[in-house]
């Protein structure tokens, strides 16, 4: 059986896979900002169904490489909304730089109120990728639940 927490209406590109005991999903883009967006809807709805606006903050990561700078964000996503007490929304990417060495991201992120349908503990690095294509990025993570 697949976890699948969006209402049957609701299109995004986010495929959500089969896994024995967490949350494995797929997120898609047309580049990797727009698959890293795409994420971070995949964790909010993951966790509340909707999520009304209440605070905005930003979330600054740079990493080694693209794998490690999507669990940084969504990381940072998912304890910035704990600590204000709130269900994480998503984030919108202002800018995202790519060195030799290092990648990094600027975004606006926002966290609200909702009802809360599953508890995710982590973003791990299990089952992690990160591909890009001549026309898309898709995003796989692995959510601990």
């Amino acid at each position: 059986m697949s976890f699948n927490p969006f209402p049957a209406n609701l299109i995004m590109s986010i495929i959500f896979l089969e896994h024995t005991a967490d949350v494995l999903f797929r997120a898609e883009g047309k580049d990797f900002q727009d698959a890293l967006e795409e994420a971070a809807k995949a964790l909010s709805v993951t966790i509340s169904e909707k999520v009304n606006k209440k605070e905005e903050f930003e979330i600054q990561e740079s990493a080694a490489n693209l794998e490690e700078l999507v669990v940084a964000v969504l990381s940072n996503l998912l304890s910035e909304s704990e600590v204000r007490e709130m269900m994480p929304g998503g984030l919108k990417i202002t800018s995202f730089k790519e060195g030799e060495d290092k990648v990094q991201i600027k975004a606006k992120a926002w966290a609200g109120e909702g009802t809360q349908k599953t508890i995710v503990k982590g973003v791990t690095y299990g089952m992690l990728k990160v591909e890009r294509k001549k026309d898309k990025c898709v995003i796989q993570v692995l959510l601990d639940i």
